[in-house]
């Protein structure tokens, strides 16, 4: 199990977002889906990003995509000096099967070899005791 690494900054975890990072805890991709239209929304708002309605609920979504858009970072800023074993970071927006975009790290990929169009599919990485972050890697 991976442990959060000092200096890295942690999501602020607040009552909006808490279940799609306790699900990610669990190993399990969660998206607000609006009980009125059903769009599914990312990231966690009070209503639905369609609609405005603000009947949503959470549901699994399958963890699998493909890299709509991407950039590799090379440095890091000199607030987050512990990134740097981490580089390049190959930074992704993903477009779930289930039709939403979010974005996610890439990682098992050398940055020469990602394009768009790439299938992925989500991992977990545990970064406290109550929360893990998805990951991608290719499928």
């Amino acid at each position: 199990m991976a442990q959060h690494t000092p200096g890295k900054p942690l999501p602020e975890i607040s009552d909006l977002t808490r279940p799609f990072w306790a699900a990610a805890k669990n190993r399990k991709l969660v998206m607000q889906k609006c009980k009125h239209c059903g769009t599914l929304n990312f990231y966690p708002k009070p209503w639905c990003i369609e609609c405005g309605d603000r009947g949503l609920e959470w549901v699994e979504v399958k963890p699998r995509g493909t890299i709509y858009s991407h950039t590799v970072a090379h440095t890091v800023m000199m607030n987050f000096p512990a990134w740097k074993d981490d580089l390049p970071v190959v930074l992704c927006i993903i477009e779930l099967d289930d039709g939403p975009r979010m974005y996610g790290q890439l990682t098992g990929c050398p940055p020469e070899k990602v394009h768009i169009g790439m299938q992925v599919e989500a991992y977990f990485e545990d970064i406290s005791e109550e929360a893990a972050i998805p990951k991608f890697r290719p499928a």
